[in-house]
């Protein structure tokens, strides 16, 4: 199941060298595995206008950001494994901030591959997160607003192809968010466990009928909220062309929330499209449709559309363009909301990079955008929009 911040994937499997903690763009450094080298180390610096540095409804301050980005990739590959890691830290300066003028954040990705046999493998990743931004492109249960936190995610996964025919996918994730602000706090910290099972039938050459089922439990560690959500689903798997894949399932679920109440019963619906349109570009898409996690304090969660997208077209050789964007449609319905607290409402939460990076060559990146993201709900108090505009350069070796 989807966690409660709008975003992309969880701890990746792969691991590459460019990683900007509060702002994530589309430059990219080589990673190691393409060297002969076991690590790659890497360094970026950007300069950022930001209109809304605490993502505030009301009484927005702007500033001036530095940020300063040192990095440093391992990967050791071996004849049926590998192993990989990066630590990032981020320094940010801000001319325009009462209190404090700088923040720091760290963050630390660990995977792991194993094959055991061409039927038989392992996937498992791990990600610590110190932020105090809100992870607008990641798929953690953060708040949509400024506040420091920790945050970690772990994933594991088993794939067995039992027959040419028959396989099954065993996965499990869990998730810590810790937040630093006692009221904050108070509200939520939280631990959030996910286990699915999925057994698969080929009945073309490239289509794989799918069956399987979802365990997904948040639970509050100061609040009597959360729920549990219990999924069967059906899809398929199509490899339409050699550079096109589509997975689509769809299903039903049953939620039990913490504060007792009669179950909700609801749609389950998920879509999955990779392409690769010919040398210079790609495009990924995904969407849900699913109960998932609110910072709501008076809901227990909300039934949500997630969008997310990723494109990159390389313009020329030495210049590339990515659009990355995110969007949530929460629905609040009296079924997930404490009673006699706040009537239903829906809420969008959105975000959207697009930006330029141009290869000077191997080793040098310049890199600029705009971050554009925010909050449209219908508790007005909640609102905001937020404007991020960034120039950087990038070094790896």
């Amino acid at each position: 199941m989807a966690a409660p911040a709008p975003g992309g994937p969880a701890a990746p499997s792969s691991l590459s060298a460019s990683s900007t903690t509060a702002l994530p763009a589309g430059s990219t450094a080589p990673d190691a595995s393409e060297s002969t080298k076991f690590y790659t180390i890497s360094a970026s610096v950007r300069e950022i206008y930001d209109t809304n540095i605490f993502t505030a409804n009301t009484g927005q301050v702007a500033s001036f950001e530095t940020d300063i980005s040192p990095s440093i990739l391992f990967n050791f590959p071996m004849e049926n494994s590998d192993f990989s890691a990066r630590e990032t830290f981020t320094a940010t300066y801000y001319s325009n901030r009462p209190g404090d003028d700088f923040d720091f954040t760290n963050e630390v990705v660990a995977s792991f591959q194993h094959s055991f046999s061409d039927r038989f493998s392992i996937n498992l990743a791990e990600q610590f997160r110190y932020y105090t931004q809100p992870s607008l492109f990641e798929n953690i249960g953060t708040l949509y607003y400024s506040g420091a936190y920790i945050a970690n995610t772990f994933n594991g996964s088993f794939n067995a192809q039992w027959t040419p025919l028959v396989s099954t996918l065993l996965t499990y994730s869990n998730t810590v968010v810790d937040y630093m602000a006692s009221q904050t706090a108070t509200a939520q910290n939280s631990v959030e466990n996910t286990g699915s099972g999925t057994l698969g039938f080929a009945i073309l050459p490239t289509v794989n009928l799918n069956f399987g089922g979802i365990v997904d439990d948040i639970t509050y560690n100061q609040m009597d909220r959360g729920y549990t959500t219990l999924t069967g689903n059906t899809g398929v798997n199509w490899s339409a062309l050699p550079s096109l894949s589509i997975n689509a399932s769809v299903g039903g679920s049953v939620t039990s929330t913490n504060l007792g109440g009669d179950s909700t019963i609801t749609p389950y619906g998920a879509l999955g499209i990779n392409w690769q349109l010919g040398a210079r570009s790609a495009l990924n898409f995904n969407y849900s449709h699913e109960i998932v996690p609110t910072d709501v304090t008076t809901a227990e969660g909300q039934v949500a559309d997630r969008f997310g997208t990723t494109f990159t077209y390389d313009i020329l050789p030495s210049l590339s363009a990515h659009l990355e964007g995110t969007l949530t449609h929460g629905v609040y319905t009296s079924s997930l909301i404490a009673p006699n607290t706040i009537s239903g409402f829906t809420e969008n939460d959105f975000a959207i990079d697009a930006g330029l990076t141009y290869h000077v060559n191997s080793h040098f990146d310049v890199n600029l955008g705009n971050i554009y993201s925010g909050v449209n709900s219908g508790l007005s108090f909640r609102d905001y929009n937020r404007d991020q505009v960034y120039l950087g350069v990038r070094g790896t070796y």
